[in-house]
């Protein structure tokens, strides 16, 4: 029982949302070559198809009849699809960027260098 839910509820969203429903044309398009058939007894379901839906829109005494065929008109004026699953919440936060200032103990306060520069740097000599 329940199989057989599924497959009706499944069936009515299918052809109430998609163009499936154009399927149920298809007994129109069979009657539609048997008309064909009796006017002239060489037509081919291939060139009946290729007729009506690959050549261009030809404007005859049947023209009414041939947009009655599957897939050649929309019928439906807008599709509805929704999704039944509920948004999740999105959280954004903003973080302020924090700065702390850092101090470093310094032991000795005045620099002074302890080797002689004057010793390394002196004029080239010749030789």
């Amino acid at each position: 029982m329940r199989k057989l839910a599924a497959i009706l509820l499944f069936s009515i969203y299918l052809f109430g949302t998609t163009e499936a429903s154009q399927l149920l044309k298809l007994p129109v398009l069979m009657q539609h070559y048997i008309e064909h058939k009796a006017l002239d007894h060489s037509i081919t379901l291939t060139a009946f198809l290729k007729m009506h839906y690959i050549g261009p829109d030809i404007r005859d005494n049947d023209y009414q009849r041939d947009m009655q065929l599957p897939f050649k008109t929309v019928n439906d004026c807008c599709v509805i699809a929704f999704n039944s699953f509920p948004p999740q919440r999105i959280n954004i936060e903003f973080f302020q960027p924090q700065y702390h200032k850092q101090t470093h103990a310094v032991i000795n306060t005045v620099f002074v260098p302890r080797f002689a520069t004057h010793d390394i740097f002196q004029p080239p000599r010749q030789v």
